[in-house]
């Protein structure tokens, strides 16, 4: 008899098949069952063959056949997976196991299954009774091609029935976690036999370094393969799984090279300059050739570059563009026959897309249009098709596009980036990236030391608050609506009202001195870059300056209203409202800056740290108002009448100081854990409230996942 569709009982716990629940009785009353807990089909299915084969040991070989369908390079993780589970949501039934690992044999489940008599059918009657009924009717009918259309119709009802549900299994994707414990892990590679996960992880604020799970042994504890004296994420295998590459920066002198590390003998070999620890990086698919974000020394320009591996002291060449680019290259992957090379490309800081590059001609092929964010890419075995991850208005999600018809689909899986396809297979790793933001605000006045407060509660982000004393509002960016639009909200948070309805991504607004306007960026019209949008809050109008650039940085009002300083590719240049001009200021390249009453802009730059300060009436001269060793901080800034608050960096935590403008000293405000702040948050102060608006990052939380879709196969 075939049972596993069958409801059946564990002692206590009533097994359902149907919903792939579990309901457990009370043990004192023999209740109504309680305690449901649903779980993923093939863990239940699991659970159902074990029974129909108790008391026997059933091997995983055999399992794998049944319910993988004979998949072993899938199925043998995920039966591990699968017990595991198991395991675990069982124990309610009994301390002792339920489920019994049998060396070198493989399972047994070891109470035995309860069924209902009236739910058992015999298959086997059921097809005596089906070949009774075409007989009578063959020889009632004396026709013999009604007998085999009968027949003929059956066979499609069984083929079509199997088909039924082969798809229902296709329609539910199969999500299996590989990793947990580490405060964040990042970029997962499988090595090419499946055996091997190699990740980036951390824990406790401290740096990222590259750890190796046994996937063979699911329970089995990561190995760390790198040291404390270096930073390390993202790592690529080579075609027989004894070496790896990765971008690796020295702690002590900031330094980054790519490594080719031995994994046998963890030896480690210096290839050639790279971006950070985290640059992408990719292997051909015959080792002879690694790409790679990398750094021109010269101009002080990332780029991607290519190395021939196969000869010795081989000179990287560089394929992206070196001077006057209006795009930065930032992630690549390649196509596992090599022939294509897959670019993520960004335009300006707010816009991305994908291209793809003929390695043999050199001709570029573009995907996409007007993407913000990409977060991975990684080649289908076809050949014919990419994955990818983007972020959306602070929401991560999955894709698979056709590079013929450009046409792409989405996965729906919640958090997914940097993809990565086993070799081989339909199935990928992926890291599962979920994170939040929220607006704080932290009293600065009080005597009694406090932590920030959440000054806006919901369950969607906010972020870069920029107070107005004159209007006494907050103008700060939500995805409340599903894109990041321009909202405003009284100094408490509350008469929240939505600005912009523009459908796109909006970032960084700052209102004027007089609170009459705001600015802020936004995507141009072709998605290449940004551009400098004015809204008038009498007029509700909005209006674009005229720019020659493709890109644009943080914006700052000039004292008086009448112009706009941000930073371009001629550096720190100024935008008139009424005059429609723009002037060069400086040919330094600023991240942010404040402009004062007494005509002077503070300013962090590019190419160094420290805070800086120039006269609008004589820009060429600059002077640092707080040295490179205690100003580390491009963003996470803002000026008070007195002084300046300030993020630092420490290791395992981030402070919140306060520079005195008279004392020209440093006060400590506030400790915080490490990733509190995001590199790319913001900072406003309140004279009036004496309180510091900051972007809080409610939680972050980085798992290493497997994936299995209908989609990629």
């Amino acid at each position: 008899m075939v049972k596993l569709g069958i409801k059946f009982e564990l002692e206590n716990c009533i097994v359902d098949p149907s919903d792939y629940s579990l309901r457990f009785r009370s043990l004192v009353d023999n209740s109504e069952p309680s305690n449901a807990a649903t779980l993923q089909p093939k863990f239940i299915e699991v659970l159902a063959f074990l029974a129909n084969r108790y008391p026997e040991v059933v091997s995983r070989e055999e399992i794998i056949e049944c319910i993988w369908d004979g998949n072993g390079y899938v199925g043998s993780k995920a039966l591990t997976n699968a017990i595991w589970h198991l395991r675990q949501q069982l124990k309610p039934i009994s301390d002792k196991p339920i489920i019994e690992t049998v060396r070198k044999s493989g399972y047994r489940l070891l109470i035995e299954p309860q069924y209902n008599s009236a739910d058992l059918v015999d298959d086997v009657d059921v097809l005596h009774q089906l070949q009774n009924r075409i007989e009578k009717l063959t020889v009632a009918l004396k026709r013999s091609w009604i007998a085999i259309a009968c027949v003929s119709v059956i066979s499609l009802i069984t083929l079509a029935y199997h088909l039924y549900h082969d798809q229902i299994k296709m329609m539910e994707p199969q999500v299996s976690r590989l990793s947990w414990g580490g405060e964040a892990e990042r970029f997962p590679a499988v090595s090419p036999d499946g055996q091997w996960l190699v990740y980036g992880s951390r824990n406790n604020g401290q740096s990222y370094s590259l750890y190796l799970k046994d996937l063979s042994d699911f329970n089995s504890s990561p190995k760390r393969l790198t040291s404390n004296a270096s930073r390390e994420a993202r790592a690529v295998w080579n075609s027989d799984g004894t070496t790896l590459y990765f971008p690796s920066t020295d702690k002590r002198t900031g330094e980054c090279f790519i490594k080719q590390f031995t994994i046998a003998t963890a030896n480690a070999v210096d290839l050639s300059r790279c971006n950070s620890y985290m640059s992408a990086l990719d292997l051909a698919p015959n080792d002879t050739e690694l790409a790679y974000i990398g750094f021109d020394l010269d101009t002080n320009t990332g780029g991607l570059y290519t190395v021939n591996l196969q000869e010795t002291h081989a000179q990287p060449h560089r394929l992206s563009c070196l001077v006057d680019c209006n795009y930065r290259d930032r992630d690549l992957a390649y196509s596992t026959d090599g022939k294509w090379l897959a670019i993520a490309r960004r335009f300006g800081n707010i816009s991305e897309d994908i291209f793809i590059r003929n390695r043999a001609t050199g001709e570029e092929l573009r995907l996409t249009e007007g993407l913000e964010d990409i977060r991975g890419l990684s080649w289908h075995q076809d050949n014919q098709r990419l994955v990818f991850s983007t972020e959306t208005s602070g929401v991560r999600n999955g894709f698979i596009i056709d590079i013929a018809t450009k046409q792409s689909k989405a996965l729906n899986i919640t958090g997914f980036s940097y993809p990565s396809f086993l070799t081989n297979s339909n199935a990928l790793v992926f890291e599962r990236h979920k994170k939040e933001y929220q607006i704080v605000y932290l009293a600065t006045d009080s005597a009694v030391a406090s932590a920030p407060f959440p000054m806006l509660q919901s369950g969607f982000s906010f972020r870069n608050p920029d107070y107005s004393e004159q209007t006494k509002r907050i103008v700060y960016v939500s995805n409340l609506t599903g894109a990041n639009e321009l909202w405003s909200a009284d100094i408490n948070g509350e008469n929240r009202r939505q600005l912009t309805t523009l459908n796109q991504r909006v970032a960084y607004p700052k209102w004027s001195h007089d609170g009459k306007n705001i600015a802020f960026l936004a995507p141009d019209a072709k998605g290449e870059g940004n551009v400098i949008h004015v809204l008038n809050l009498a007029s509700q109008s909005l209006s674009i300056l005229a720019s020659p650039y493709i890109d644009h940085g943080r914006l700052n009002w000039s004292h008086d209203d009448n112009a706009i300083f941000t930073s371009t590719d001629d550096g720190l240049t100024q935008f008139f409202l009424t005059e429609h001009q723009v002037e060069v200021i400086s040919n330094v390249a600023m991240r942010l800056g404040h402009a004062t009453r007494d005509n002077k802009l503070l300013f962090t730059r590019e190419d160094r740290n420290g805070l800086w300060s120039l006269s609008l009436a004589a820009p060429t001269i600059m002077t640092q108002v707080i040295s490179s060793q205690l100003f580390k901080e491009n963003h996470n800034w803002t000026v008070a009448d007195k002084g300046i608050f300030f993020k630092e960096n420490g290791s395992g935590f981030q402070q919140i100081n306060y520079w005195n403008f008279e004392r020209k000293q440093i006060e400590p405000i506030l400790r915080l854990p490490a990733s509190s702040l995001s590199s790319f948050g913001s900072m406003s102060y309140s004279e009036q409230q004496q309180q510091l608006l900051m972007t809080l990052s409610k939680y972050s939380e980085r798992d290493v996942m497997m994936l299995e879709h209908k989609l990629l196969r």
